[in-house]
C-alpha cells in the first residue's frame, strides 16, 4: 500500500494581477476536496472583469471539476489562456474529452498575455 502525504492531495492558488489580465496559477492536484477553493478564485478572478491566465505548470493532477470550471469560464469571460497544461497528466484529460481546442494554450506567461484583448503595447 503506498501512501499518501496531505500536500499531494491540495491545490495551492496564487493571485495576481497584470495590466490586461487577472493570473490563477495552480500548484498541486485538484479534485472534489479542494472545489470550494477553485470555484472561489475562479469567481474572484471574474469579479475582476478582466481577461484570465491560467498557469498549470505546477498542476500534477487536475480532474473533472478542474475541467468544468474551465469549459464554464471559457463559455463567460472576454478572454481565457490557459499557460502550459502539457506539462500535466490534464493534457490528457483535455485530449480525450475533446475539448483541447476550445482553449488559447502559451507555453509562457509573457506569451499568454500577449494573446488577450487589451494587450499593453510593449516598447
Amino acid at each position: 500500500m503506498q501512501e499518501r502525504r496531505l500536500d499531494d492531495l491540495l491545490v495551492r492558488i496564487t493571485e495576481y494581477t497584470r495590466p490586461n489580465a487577472c493570473v490563477l496559477a495552480l500548484l498541486g492536484s485538484t479534485g472534489a476536496w479542494n472545489t470550494p477553493a477553485l470555484e472561489h478564485a475562479f469567481h474572484a478572478a471574474a469579479a475582476t472583469e478582466r481577461p484570465l491566465v491560467v498557469d498549470l505548470t505546477g498542476l500534477y493532477f487536475g480532474d473533472e471539476v478542474l475541467l468544468g470550471i474551465l469549459i464554464q469560464a471559457h463559455a463567460s469571460l472576454r478572454g481565457l489562456v490557459l499557460i502550459n497544461p502539457a506539462a500535466s497528466s490534464f493534457a490528457r484529460r483535455l485530449h480525450r474529452t475533446g475539448v483541447e481546442e476550445l482553449f488559447n494554450t502559451q507555453n509562457t506567461l509573457s506569451l499568454a498575455l500577449a494573446q488577450l484583448p487589451g494587450r499593453p503595447h510593449l516598447r
